[in-house]
């Protein structure tokens, strides 16, 4: 049950943040002011974008591989953890790479699905922002199969989805 708390607390540590002490450029208070992987390629490229991407999926799945039969608890956690962090309440990312982290430990094969189907809607529409979005409903269909699993999916994805719609900008 430790391994919850752990979630919320490693959901914390964004990727963001970690780009503006290993570059000097502050998220936070640059581009969209986001500390989210979207606004790093804004401020600093492919590379930043990376970096920022890439260190929260990659927190969500380590953390994931540990959490044994507690895996949505701490899926919620690592979510509720990146979108309001212990630290700064009002401060966490969005919750788009921990999604990401999320359907990569639970089928690595959804993800890679996922990632081709994000990248055709973003070809076609040109729109990263709303397609992020639709792509908020791969976890369940993932889930199905197992009642209790989709329903914690549907948690998780409601979370995001609330806290996009809250701050009224996807």
């Amino acid at each position: 049950m430790w391994i919850i708390i752990v979630g919320y607390l490693v959901g914390g540590l964004l990727g963001g943040r970690l780009y503006g002490l290993l570059s000097g450029h502050d998220l936070a208070t640059s581009g969209s002011k986001n500390t989210g992987a979207r606004n790093a390629n804004r401020i600093g490229g492919v590379k930043a974008f990376l970096i920022v991407y890439g260190f929260d999926v990659l927190k969500t799945i380590v953390v994931l591989q540990m959490s044994g039969p507690y895996f949505w608890q701490t899926a919620l956690a690592l979510t509720l953890g990146h979108i309001y962090p212990f630290w700064r309440i009002r401060a966490g990312g969005k919750g788009y790479a921990v999604f990401s982290g999320i359907i990569w430990a639970y089928d690595p094969w959804w993800f890679i699905g996922g990632l081709l189907v994000l990248l055709l809607l973003i070809k076609g529409t040109g729109n990263s922002r709303e397609t992020g979005l639709v792509m908020l409903v791969l976890l369940p269909l993932a889930a199905l199969g197992s009642v209790g699993d989709v329903i914690w999916a549907v948690l998780i994805a409601t979370v995001i989805i609330y806290h996009h719609v809250k701050e009224g900008k996807p």
